[in-house]
């Protein structure tokens, strides 16, 4: 949809974008993170997506609204419920969310799925998706997202509040502001202060200022400004994602390779084996590569390894203390 229609149609609903909102609906990447402040508008911004993409679904296309479980998706379907009825589009409506199904006149169906039931996130390929509340949900059930809309090359937008800055979804947050092109992704914060609603005085606002006075800097940025603060446990406190992540480190052959291996256990993926692929160069310390991979036995990550180009320059490794102890099992 042409952003002169969507803003024509919004200010037909008597709503009105921010330079934020607009920011983040205007992009192209198909994949979009938005990690909202409270009351930053995150649940609007859903169904404004899904709004503006009309024009590019083919009749009978097929949207998700998906959550931790349906009562998470309730304030997407009722904004989409008032704006395509007060539009004209809307053809029908379940009373239930558990699931629910909304149909508009021109055929498209937009329903309601759990992450906590795996079987409502198969089936069928839907055009777009909206994941509500993103944050918490799995790694797992994002990557089962990512690949219902392989088929149709939809697009995925999730939003969502930090609940903490540890996890896949602050991690995706930092790799897609940094690479935002990797995965077909971009990640966008959309603090409280943006909805001018709420808060008129915006960044200084008296109510947002009181907030920060009385809660920690972790709690603001993650809560309110839409932002990861990561722990103060960190063995590197001043690390930066922006400033120390680069995708310009490159293999130098002749150097010396180290290892660095764990190939323990994830609650997340059940089982994963990682070996991180480190040089020195100038001082610095460089990975240059990482082997990440499920259910595979030491000899397959050792072939695999021994396949690539920087095997030849391999002098050393460190593993996870724990490895002993996992020496005894098939696969880790």
């Amino acid at each position: 949809m042409l952003t002169e229609d969507r803003d024509m149609l919004l200010e037909k609903l008597g709503f009105k974008l921010t330079e934020e909102q607009v920011k983040i609906l205007d992009h192209p990447a198909r994949i979009k993170l938005v990690a909202g402040g409270e009351r930053a508008g995150k649940s609007f911004m859903g169904a404004v997506h899904i709004l503006s993409k009309f024009d590019e679904i083919q009749d009978n296309g097929i949207i998700w609204l998906v959550a931790r479980d349906y009562e998470r998706c309730r304030a997407e379907f009722e904004y989409l419920l008032d704006m395509l009825g007060r539009l004209g589009f809307l053809k029908s409506a379940s009373k239930r969310l558990d699931p629910g199904e909304i149909q508009c006149v021109n055929g498209i169906r937009i329903k309601t799925k759990s992450a906590q039931d795996y079987r409502s996130l198969a089936m069928e390929a839907p055009d777009g998706i909206v994941a509500c509340e993103a944050s918490q949900i799995d790694f797992e059930s994002f990557l089962r997202l990512r690949g219902r809309i392989a088929e149709k090359r939809g697009w995925l937008f999730l939003e969502g509040t930090f609940e903490a800055s540890l996890g896949w979804y602050p991690s995706r947050y930092d790799a897609w502001q940094i690479h935002p092109n990797q995965d077909d992704g971009k990640s966008f914060s959309l603090p409280s202060w943006s909805n001018s609603i709420i808060y008129p005085g915006g960044r200084e606002d008296p109510e947002i200022k009181s907030l920060e006075n009385l809660h920690s800097d972790t709690w603001f940025m993650e809560r309110m400004a839409g932002k990861p603060s990561p722990p103060k446990g960190l063995v590197h406190p001043m690390f930066d994602v922006s400033v120390h992540v680069t995708n310009d480190s490159k293999y130098v052959k002749g150097e010396p390779v180290y290892l660095w291996i764990d190939p323990g256990y994830s609650s997340i993926t059940q089982s994963a084996y990682a070996v991180e692929v480190v040089q020195k160069i100038d001082d610095q310390v460089r990975i240059i590569d990482e082997i990440y991979e499920r259910e595979k036995t030491t000899e397959d990550i050792i072939e695999i390894a021994q396949n690539r180009e920087w095997w030849q320059d391999v002098d050393s490794g460190v593993i996870d203390i724990a490895a002993h102890a996992q020496s005894e099992r098939t696969t880790c």
